[in-house]
């Protein structure tokens, strides 16, 4: 484990202050209410050392940035139908707005997926990302705009 920092302690404080899945540029935005002198470099060499830590985890969707969010810690009775890499290991599932282009997590799994495979085929992993507005741009009337 890496000495904790101000820097560090910044980042990492900025996942539960959003409370949903960061870009480094947005982990940037609130770190710099802690420590506003900052920079994005610094941000990087933090975030390298909290996935290197096993404190985060990287989110990657086709076509996006990279995202970042808290690691879970594994359970008992996870399951054991795990996607291959990073997140995916701890099976989490996102909502992307896209409105905003905000990432959030969901916190439920349509379960087992064997029954969408094709006859024959052996499921052993599975991502879901559902795709449409947050809660803020509906209100904000962000669909009309998205049509």
């Amino acid at each position: 484990m890496q000495r904790l920092t101000r820097q560090r302690n910044a980042v990492f404080s900025a996942f539960s202050d959003a409370g949903r899945v960061l870009t480094a540029p947005e982990i940037l935005a609130h770190a710099r209410e802690i420590v506003p002198e900052i920079s994005l470099s610094t941000v990087y060499r933090q975030v390298a050392l909290l996935l290197s830590d096993g404190e985060i985890a990287k989110v990657e969707l086709p076509g996006e940035p990279a995202r970042y969010e808290v690691a879970c810690k594994p359970e008992a009775n996870a399951h054991s139908h795990h996607g291959g890499q990073d997140a995916a290991q701890h099976h989490h599932h996102y909502f992307h707005c896209s409105g905003c282009g905000q990432v959030f997590l969901l916190h439920a799994c349509p379960g087992p997926m064997d029954d969408l495979a094709p006859k024959g085929f052996q499921v052993t992993g599975h991502e879901v990302t559902l795709y449409g507005l947050c809660a803020p741009c509906v209100k904000a009337g962000a669909g009309a705009r998205a049509s």
